[in-house]
């Protein structure tokens, strides 16, 4: 099970509230840059791998907020965050993606699709979806678990 640090717990909420008050139906306006982000979390900017780029400490606290989203059933919550310049994520989201088991055909259709599937999620502000994703990703573990177990007893 993953942890989030305090500095991760301050991003999740940040992504969060803004997941909640987002507009589903304009996905882009819900972004923010990695920037905005660091103010969001850092406005004093005594936390420089946060608040300034390059953003040292900031991109694998990201990758760690949605690991632990995915971990719950749950869209990647750093498909709201930006770069300033492109307008869309780097490289990292979607070898994040791909990383924990994702289909990622296209690198950009995937972060759409994703941006967009975060945004219907937490805007529906329904505690039964967020029960349901967490029950479904555990029924997937165990049926995982009684796979291996039966890969066992028919080797065995």
């Amino acid at each position: 099970m993953i942890t989030l640090t305090s500095d991760e717990q301050a991003i999740h909420r940040a992504l969060l509230d803004r997941s909640r008050a987002a507009d589903p139906a304009q996905p882009l306006d819900a972004c923010l840059s990695y920037k905005a982000l660091g103010f969001l979390i850092d406005p004093d900017g005594i936390n420089t791998g946060m608040s300034r780029p390059p953003f040292r400490t900031m991109f694998p606290a990201l990758g760690h907020v949605s690991m632990y989203e995915v971990e719950h059933g749950r869209p990647m919550l750093s498909a709201l965050v930006v770069s300033e310049s492109s307008h869309a994520p780097g490289p990292g989201f979607a070898d994040l993606a791909r990383h924990l088991k994702l289909k990622v055909e296209d690198d950009a259709t995937f972060w759409r699709e994703e941006l967009e599937r975060t945004l219907r999620f937490w805007s529906a502000q329904d505690p039964v979806l967020v029960l349901d994703a967490a029950v479904d990703r555990l029924m997937g573990e165990l049926q995982t678990i009684k796979n291996s177990l039966r890969k066992l007893q028919q080797s065995a």
